[in-house]
């Protein structure tokens, strides 16, 4: 399962059938959640997430950062 951190929004399984939330607090194994529709809830344990959804994020104005790479002697061809 991924790593979930505040902000994210999770699909959790609760007393009434499952729902969407959006993590507000993690504390001792606890989920602080805010319900997506708008029924309070109190803290949701780590266990009774189903999925997890990340933001991507928008993609970049430039092209991706790739780091040149040096030829090392490993590389090296001995054509002799």
């Amino acid at each position: 399962m991924a790593e979930i951190k505040v902000g994210d929004v999770v699909l959790a399984r609760g007393a009434t059938g499952q729902f969407h939330a959006v993590v507000t607090a993690i504390r001792l194994g606890r989920l602080g959640i805010e319900r997506c529709d708008g029924r309070p809830s109190g803290p949701l344990s780590a266990r009774d997430v189903v999925t997890v959804f990340k933001p991507a994020g928008g993609p970049g104005a430039e092209p991706p950062r790739v780091q040149r790479l040096r030829p090392s002697a490993q590389l090296k061809l001995d054509l002799e």
